[in-house]
């Protein structure tokens, strides 16, 4: 039996990856689209924002399980990254990126979760009633809490992430530097607006994944620890 490693390995995370990637770019574009989709569901003010959702319920539902998927697809694939980084020493930056990442991704599925029943009831309840319920807009702004922390948590993963790469050079060294500069904007933005799209952390998972199934032949497992000690060696001497 073949054994698992090397360049399947590659494959495998950067697939997962990719599909991350898509299954995000679908989920959230869904609500815009068709007859009954909205350009601007997401960004409507609430009563609106809840008829939109009520007018498109199905869609609704199916696009936040999509994103739901997604972050689980990033974080299994993000595991295996760390995985392989671990293999190369590079422990420290790989076990905050993905520690980071995990913590985002409960966020997020708990936040999707939501969007997914309460939004839905309220929905259906503002248009047979022909107002916003009462107990809706606090839990929206704890929801808005929670998707704030998660940009936060999962813009400094990322960040961890692309220190990692550069270090490691399990991708070309400037696919690191361009994961920290996109985490680095992304939470410039969200600080200086109060929001963001989380459609950019994807962004770097996407070319990370592209990298990974491009890559070919396994890694040296001490390739780092050796260029390491050289180093050490040429200071100490």
């Amino acid at each position: 039996m073949a054994r698992f490693d090397g360049a399947s390995r590659y494959r495998l995370a950067g697939a997962l990856l990719v599909l991350a990637f898509v299954s995000f770019a679908v989920g959230a574009t869904l609500p815009l689209m068709g007859g009954k989709g909205n350009a601007n569901i997401f960004t409507l003010p609430v009563r609106e924002h809840l008829q939109a959702v009520a007018g498109n319920s199905a869609v609704w539902w199916w696009a936040n399980l999509l994103m739901g998927a997604a972050v689980v697809m990033l974080v299994v694939g993000m595991t295996m990254v760390t995985t392989m980084l671990e293999r190369v020493d590079e422990r420290v930056l790989s076990r905050i990126a993905l520690t980071g990442l995990l913590l985002a991704a409960l966020l997020w599925l708990v936040y999707s979760a939501f969007r997914s029943t309460v939004t839905v009831s309220a929905a259906q309840e503002t248009v047979l009633t022909g107002a916003v319920p009462p107990y809706y807009e606090p839990l929206a702004r704890w929801a808005s809490g929670l998707f704030q922390v998660y940009i936060v948590l999962g813009c400094l993963g990322l960040a961890a992430l692309g220190g990692s790469l550069v270090l490691a050079e399990l991708v070309p060294v400037w696919a690191g530097w361009a994961t920290l500069a996109i985490s680095a904007a992304t939470l410039a933005h969200l600080l200086s607006t109060g929001d963001t799209l989380p459609a950019f952390h994807y962004i770097p998972v996407l070319l990370i994944g592209i990298l990974l199934l491009k890559r070919r032949g396994p890694l040296p497992p001490a390739a780092l620890s050796t260029e390491r000690a050289k180093k050490d060696d040429a200071f100490s001497g």
